[in-house]
């Protein structure tokens, strides 16, 4: 049985939410759970001095006399395989939730898909998958089996795509861009995306996003268009997010 705790200090956000997440095991989970609603950051704070433990934890970040995020990181130390999910009006604490482990970040008003989505992430199951290759057709016929996971980014430089990965550098003298974007989604649905003309990048191995560049792990730097650093901010925070269920 799963036991989900929600907490805002909004009465009409709290009613909302619980009502969304009882519509969610009826429509889409359909197992056993119970649903602990509190008003306070304290009361949940109580429930848990008292040795009560949740799967879920679906948490208002701003609350009077503490932020959600401060209560999550105590709670971790106590429930190290809980889930939580941040809910607020504003993303300033995004970077905060994503760095003590949250597995998404809503804003509100949250809506019934977006609430969905994130209780699918937190209680999906993790399994082994059989790491995903994209095949990479050279010069003189050569064809390269390379796992999407080392790809750090692809750039177009005249009519041949430069792959650039972990292990090397290889040319591919028969895909466009585009075509391979395609490819790679099919294979890593919203692990890569074209942040600027001319390139597909792996959020995987995304170091740093700045209003100017992209930095990836291996120290490359890729051009932001100027007004385009919010939209790869939210790409880069949504897919994070979504890596931590």
């Amino acid at each position: 049985m799963y036991r989900i705790a929600v907490c805002d200090d909004l009465k009409l956000n709290l009613e909302s939410c619980v009502e969304g997440v009882e519509t969610y095991f009826r429509l889409r989970c359909r197992a056993e759970h119970s649903i602990d609603a509190f008003s306070s950051w304290k009361d949940l704070s109580k429930a848990l001095d008292d040795g009560v433990s949740y799967d879920v934890v679906i948490l208002d970040v701003i609350m009077p006399g503490m932020l959600g995020t401060d209560l999550a990181r105590s709670m971790v130390s106590r429930l190290p395989d809980v889930r939580i999910v941040f809910m607020s009006v504003s993303r300033d604490y995004a970077v905060d939730a994503f760095e003590m482990g949250a597995v998404h970040y809503v804003t509100k008003p949250v809506s019934q898909k977006t609430l969905f989505e994130a209780l699918d992430r937190a209680l999906a199951p993790s399994a082994a998958k059989t790491p995903a290759r994209l095949l990479v057709h050279m010069r003189n016929a050569v064809v390269q089996s390379i796992e999407c996971d080392d790809i750090i980014y692809i750039e177009s430089i005249g009519y041949t795509r430069v792959v650039h990965t972990w292990g090397g550098v290889y040319e591919e003298m028969r895909k466009t861009l585009s075509s391979l974007l395609e490819e790679l989604d099919g294979l890593c649905p919203g692990r890569f995306f074209s942040p600027y003309r001319g390139y597909i990048v792996n959020l995987d191995h995304i170091a740093t996003i700045t209003p100017a560049h992209i930095e990836m792990r291996d120290g490359s730097r890729i051009l932001i268009k100027r007004g385009d650093f919010r939209r790869i901010r939210d790409i880069f925070f949504a897919w994070t997010f979504s890596r931590k269920a």
